[in-house]
């Protein structure tokens, strides 16, 4: 007796069997996606590693940050800033510190006429159509000297968070989207030298930093 194997199924054994290749790149695209979803599972993401990566693998018209960092140190030679501003990629983005006497005087929040050079460089950085698109959270900081009862700020909490809102108000002045920003004051909770009874005001802790993600 002869069986008669219906022609679609025919149609179907012979297409697999004319491309066998596809079983096996199928379970290599589902093992390289088994390991990517566990790696960003079990690890905190470095958001510059990750763009890193993104920058490989695709077309991104957003500059890389560890590009943009080069361009603020490029920068702070400029300006011959190189003793009073710093920059810093961190898992959280670039970190660009500036020491509070480039842009104010003690205990204020106004910003000087000759920190406008400065500041005009940087929003022209943060103008650019390759940069445009980034968020930028402006950080006040202080040391642990408390504010002088007569000053304008009755804590070092007002004073940082006042700060950074100076500096964002002359950056949208030079037409930087305001929705690009994040204001917020530290006051002496995060301080890049530890401060003692004995050692305190320390000039690293008094600073504005921009966190550019």
């Amino acid at each position: 007796m002869q069986i008669k194997i219906p022609e679609i199924f025919e149609e179907h054994t012979r297409h697999k069997s004319d491309q066998p290749w596809l079983l096996s790149y199928s379970d290599m695209v589902t093992l390289l996606l088994a390991f990517f979803v566990l790696f960003f599972a079990i690890s905190q993401v470095d958001q510059v590693k990750f763009e890193m990566i993104m920058e490989y693998f695709s077309k991104n018209e957003t500059m890389p940050l560890h590009q943009l960092e080069q361009r603020f140190n490029e920068l702070i030679q400029a300006h011959n800033l190189e003793q009073q501003m710093d920059v810093e990629l961190t898992p959280d983005g670039l970190l660009v510190n500036f020491q509070d006497n480039i842009l104010f005087d003690s205990g204020q929040a106004d910003l000087k006429p000759k920190s406008y050079p400065v500041l005009n460089s940087l929003a022209a950085i943060l103008n650019e159509k390759d940069v445009s698109g980034r968020k930028v959270q402006v950080e006040g900081h202080t040391d642990t000297v408390p504010i002088l009862k007569s000053a304008d700020y009755p804590s070092n909490w007002e004073l940082s968070t006042a700060r950074s809102a100076s500096v964002i108000r002359y950056l949208i002045s030079n037409r930087v989207v305001p929705d690009k920003f994040v204001a917020v004051g530290f006051a002496d909770t995060r301080l890049r030298v530890p401060e003692t009874a004995e050692q305190r005001g320390l000039l690293e802790n008094r600073r504005v930093s921009l966190l550019i993600k």
